[in-house]
């Protein structure tokens, strides 16, 4: 379980980033957090992942408090962040170089068979396009094997098809690893596709405006019609919070 409990952040310029966010995430759920630019969407998931703290409020995992970069949870941002002067293999194994050279191997193979990219070991990341390199980021994240996985935006810089082709691998890796999945995205419809749940939030100071449930089974199509209710009332949450940004009499809208 992973738990936010009252999580406020305030950064020292006096910007209120997030205020009083409470959520509880059950062990692998798909969570989509969806709103406007600075609604501290970004700075949640930097919270959550322990490279923030917060300012009041804690997260916890399994009843931990996360108070620094943890073990059991990853991040992966809308960049893939790979150092060009490393190997595809080298990028990967970057963070378990404290295993040994066998379990190295061991989880660097699982991992790219999970991405699809078995055989781009001694690719540079500069002979990969956008999505082979998200993927290889992803494959980063996997290989420490975290419980939790935080994505920023992951697929915001990456064509429709591209797009569409890592939410369908992003869905294999959750079936594979059962991982819980938060998932930051300004996209109504991969919100929709994707999650169990959408949490819809509010700006100035950040906090949730919304919580909608999804019951249908995954994998679903962005554009089967019984996503539509959902995607209706995301847009509608979405529409309510964009006007709390602009100031816009709420009575009104």
């Amino acid at each position: 379980m992973l738990s936010l409990l009252s999580l406020s952040k305030t950064y020292p310029s006096g910007v209120e980033a997030l205020s009083n966010f409470d959520l509880e995430i059950r062990p692998g759920e798909i969570v989509a957090v969806i709103g406007g630019s600075g609604c501290g969407k970004s700075t949640l998931l930097r919270v959550i992942s322990g490279l923030e703290p917060a300012t009041l409020g804690q997260v916890r995992i399994h009843g931990e408090e996360v108070t620094a970069p943890h073990p059991l949870i990853n991040l992966i941002f809308q960049e893939p962040r790979l150092l060009p002067w490393l190997t595809v293999e080298q990028n990967i194994s970057f963070g378990i170089r404290h295993l040994d050279a066998r379990e190295q191997g061991r989880r660097v193979r699982g991992v790219l068979q999970q991405v699809q990219l078995q055989g781009y070991e001694t690719r540079l990341p500069k002979e990969l396009s956008g999505g082979q390199a998200q993927r290889v980021a992803i494959a980063r994240a996997l290989v420490t094997q975290p419980e939790v996985l935080l994505l920023d935006e992951p697929f915001s810089a990456l064509d429709a098809m591209t797009r569409g082709s890592l939410q369908r691998h992003l869905l294999h890796i959750w079936r594979e690893t059962a991982a819980t999945i938060v998932i930051v995205t300004h996209d109504i419809e991969e919100a929709a596709a994707l999650a169990h749940r959408v949490v819809v939030m509010r700006p100035s100071p950040g906090t949730m405006l919304e919580e909608i449930t999804i019951d249908l089974p995954l994998p679903r199509n962005e554009l089967e019609a019984d996503l539509d209710p959902f995607k209706k009332r995301i847009r509608t949450a979405l529409h309510r919070s964009l006007a709390y940004a602009d100031g816009t009499d709420l009575m009104l809208v």
